[in-house]
């Protein structure tokens, strides 16, 4: 009981975006795809994370600090918590780069790979906030988590750990689409109606709340690099977004070329 309380009030912060995930994937997938998809992501979590534990594959070799057991559940040589965590964090960055990619009057995009490829990019992205900050640990609330054997090009990352990253997100990415493959394209009456805004509130609270938290433990330029990073994107979508319109809301050219096209099919 001891290591289950360590791991869901220790861990308050996965257990917090946990429940929020579930709360919001059962509304959207249904408790059995739901389920599924846990599952899938969880065994994934564990075999990547203990893979590069033991064998340094898919994110090259790193450890786990060996004094959380006793604390809270394990799961071979990983934290429990750890592949908990791989539910959410790629179900937010699925559900955001829909909504994305489809606007706030839509709920699907034009085309699969419009939120195919803005969901892989914002899961990486993710990471690259969550290592660089969660390897400071002792810091703050974390505690001391892990360590990786050689230097890195992002923040004592390397690369291969980023690679390997994107290699699982794909995977999980994959299974959320395929259970969510028969979701309708239907119009909605703003962002604050969508389906998805919960989700993309939720992944930028994820990401903001680290980056936040590494200006308070004095990692200006992680803090920095993760705002900097989301500039130019949040610009980018507040440009292709008004340029969307609801249904209702034909363009002003269109509405001024009714009368004319309802003349000419009236023989005017």
């Amino acid at each position: 009981m001891h290591e289950v309380a360590g791991t869901v009030f220790g861990r308050w912060y996965v257990t917090l975006f946990g429940l929020t995930f579930a709360w919001r994937a059962v509304r959207h997938l249904g408790w059995r795809r739901t389920a599924i998809y846990t599952i899938v992501a969880v065994t994934v979590g564990a075999l990547a994370e203990n893979g590069s534990v033991h064998i340094g594959f898919p994110y090259t070799h790193y450890t786990f600090n060996q004094h959380l057991r006793g604390k809270e559940l394990f799961v071979g040589d990983v934290p429990l918590m750890v592949p908990l965590s791989y539910t959410f964090m790629a179900y937010f960055a699925f559900a955001s780069g829909r909504l994305l990619a489809s606007g706030p009057w839509r709920t699907r995009a034009r085309h699969v790979w419009h939120e195919w490829l803005l969901a892989l990019v914002l899961a990486v992205w993710a990471l690259w906030i969550l290592d660089p900050v969660s390897r400071l640990g002792q810091k703050f609330y974390l505690g001391r988590v892990f360590a990786y054997r050689g230097p890195g090009f992002w923040f004592g990352l390397p690369l291969g750990s980023q690679l390997g990253f994107t290699l699982t997100a794909a995977v999980l990415l994959a299974v959320l689409f395929r259970l969510a493959r028969d979701e309708p394209d239907r119009p909605v009456d703003g962002i604050r109606h969508h389906p998805h805004a919960i989700a993309l509130l939720t992944y930028k609270v994820q990401v903001f709340h680290l980056a936040i938290v590494a200006f308070v433990i004095g990692a200006d330029t992680i803090g920095g690099a993760a705002f900097l990073m989301w500039v130019p994107v949040a610009a980018m979508v507040a440009v292709y977004w008004s340029s969307l319109r609801p249904e209702h809301e034909a363009p002003a050219a269109d509405r001024a070329g009714a009368p004319l096209q309802e003349l000419s099919r009236r023989g005017g």
